[in-house]
C-alpha cells in the first residue's frame, strides 16, 4: 500500500476542538482545489494551510462540497469569497441551497436554537449561481494529471457527494463512509468506524449501498469528513455496515414507542451510547473518560437523527 499522495492536505477545522473535522487541499502543479469548506469559522485555517503550500487564493480553480450540512459547507462561501477565480462543485440538489440557504439556515435552526447556531456557524452568505455548477453521478473532471470521478452516494444526505481521485486512488467520502478516528484505532485490522445518522435524512438502505459502492471502486484510502485519511476501505467496510445495521435496529424500536420528545431522544441515545462503546470495546480499546467526553457529542447527533426520523416514520 502506497503512502498517503503528499498532494492532498488534510485540514483540521477545529469544528468543536481539534481532530474532529477535516477538509483537504489538493496541490496539482501550482494550482489547488479544496474538499469540504467546514464552518466560516474554518476559513482562516483553510487560507493557512494555501499559504503553507505557497499557493495563492487566486489559483484556487475548485472548491468541492460534499454536501451542505454545514460543518461540511457552511464555510463555502466565505472561501469563495477569498478565493476570486474557484467554481464551487456540488450535487445538483445541494445548488439551490448554495444560492439561497435560508431554507438550509431556518432547518438547523430548528434543531440547534438560534444561539448555538450562530456559536458554532455564524452567518451563511449566498453564493453567486454563476459560480456554482451542479455534478452528475459519474462525471468526471481532468485536474491537472489526476482524474475526478462523481459519485452520487445517498443514506446520510440526499444532496452528498464522494470524489475518487486517480491520482492518490482515494476517495473523499465526506460523510458516506462514516466516521473515523485513529485515536480509537489501535490495530488498522480493526478500526474505530461508526456510520452517521445526522438529521434529517439517515436511511440505512441507501447507506448501505453507497458504503458498497465506494468499496466497489478498490480506492486504498478513503478522505473522510471525521476525521482525516483512513487506509484499508475494505477493512473498515464491514463495522461501518454493522453500525449502519444497529442504528437502523434502533431505529425501528423507537418508532414502536410512544415516546415523544426528549424521552425519545434519550431512547435512542442510550441505545447509540451502547453500540459505540460496545464498538470500542471490540475494537481493541476501552475509552477513558476523556474519550468517553469526546464521543458525547456525536453519540447525541446520532440519537438526534434516529430520533427525527422516528418521529417521522410514524406519521
Amino acid at each position: 500500500m502506497r503512502a498517503t499522495d503528499p498532494s492532498i492536505i488534510t485540514i483540521d477545522c477545529h469544528y468543536g476542538g481539534p481532530g474532529y473535522a477535516s477538509a483537504y487541499l489538493i496541490v496539482e502543479n501550482g494550482r489547488a482545489a479544496f474538499v469540504d469548506t467546514n464552518t466560516v469559522h474554518a476559513v482562516p485555517y483553510l487560507l493557512r494551510a494555501l499559504a503553507e503550500a505557497g499557493i495563492s487564493p487566486g489559483a484556487v480553480d475548485y472548491i468541492i462540497v460534499t454536501h451542505i450540512h454545514l460543518d461540511h459547507a457552511g464555510g463555502a462561501a466565505g472561501l469563495m469569497q477569498a478565493c476570486p477565480n474557484a467554481a464551487l462543485l456540488c450535487h445538483p440538489r445541494a445548488a439551490r441551497h448554495l444560492a439561497n440557504p435560508k431554507r438550509l439556515v431556518a432547518a438547523v435552526k430548528q434543531v440547534y436554537g438560534d444561539e448555538v447556531f450562530a456559536q458554532l456557524y455564524g452567518v451563511i452568505e449566498p453564493i453567486a449561481d454563476s459560480r456554482i455548477r451542479s455534478v452528475e453521478d459519474g462525471e468526471t473532471l481532468a485536474f491537472g494529471r489526476r482524474s475526478w470521478t462523481f459519485l452520487h452516494t445517498l443514506g446520510h444526505a440526499t444532496h452528498h457527494i464522494c470524489v475518487h481521485d486517480s491520482a492518490a486512488n482515494g476517495i473523499f467520502t465526506g460523510d458516506s463512509f462514516g466516521l473515523y478516528y485513529d485515536w480509537l484505532t489501535r490495530d488498522p485490522a480493526r478500526p474505530f468506524i461508526v456510520c452517521l445518522s445526522t438529521p434529517t435524512e439517515f436511511d440505512a438502505v441507501e447507506a448501505r449501498r453507497s458504503v458498497d459502492r465506494l468499496v466497489g471502486r478498490n480506492a486504498e484510502r478513503a478522505y473522510v469528513g471525521h476525521f482525516g485519511p483512513l487506509e484499508g476501505m475494505r477493512t473498515a467496510a464491514p463495522t461501518l455496515l454493522h453500525t449502519i445495521d444497529a442504528f437502523d435496529v434502533i431505529q425501528g424500536e423507537a418508532v414502536r414507542t410512544s415516546l415523544e420528545g426528549e424521552d425519545l431522544l434519550e431512547f435512542c441515545r442510550e441505545r447509540v451510547e451502547r453500540v459505540t462503546l460496545d464498538l470500542c470495546e471490540a475494537c481493541g480499546n476501552p475509552p477513558n473518560d476523556a474519550q468517553r467526553v469526546r464521543l458525547t457529542g456525536d453519540m447525541l447527533i446520532n440519537a438526534r437523527g434516529l430520533a427525527h426520523n422516528a418521529q417521522r416514520m410514524r406519521q
